[in-house]
C-alpha cells in the first residue's frame, strides 16, 4: 500500500496525467519514466527520488515511505525538490523539508 501526501507536489509534465498515474502506481502497475519523491527511508536524509518502478516494488513489500512528489522525469523531480526547499525556507526560515512537510500534513492545512 502506498501512502500519498495530501498536498502532492506534481511536475508540469506529470500534471496532465496526475490522476491516471497515481491510480496506476497505487494499483502496482508500472509507469516507466515517472519519478516519485518520498520522505527519506533512512534517518539522516530528507528526501529520496525513486523511479515509479522502484516505488511499486517497495510498496508491495510495505517499504515505501510517504510519497510527496510526482514527476515526469528525473530532472523534473529535482525541480520539485528545489521548489519544496524554497517553500520550506520561505515558511520556516530553515531548509528542513522533511519537517516542513510532516508538520503541514499533521496540521491538515
Amino acid at each position: 500500500m502506498l501512502d500519498w501526501y495530501k498536498k502532492l507536489y506534481v511536475g508540469e509534465t506529470a500534471k496532465k496525467k496526475e490522476k491516471k498515474l497515481v491510480r496506476r502506481i497505487s494499483r502496482g502497475r508500472m509507469a516507466p519514466g515517472v519519478y516519485l519523491i518520498t520522505l527519506a527511508s533512512n534517518g539522516r536524509d530528507q528526501l529520496d527520488i525513486l523511479s515509479a518502478v522502484q516505488a511499486v516494488w517497495r510498496g508491495k513489500r510495505g517499504l515505501c515511505p510517504p510519497i510527496v512528489g510526482l514527476a515526469g522525469s528525473y530532472g523534473e523531480a529535482l525541480e520539485l525538490v528545489e521548489q519544496m526547499a524554497r517553500e520550506a525556507f520561505d515558511q520556516t526560515g530553515r531548509a528542513d523539508i522533511r519537517s516542513y512537510l510532516t508538520e503541514w500534513e499533521e496540521e491538515g492545512k
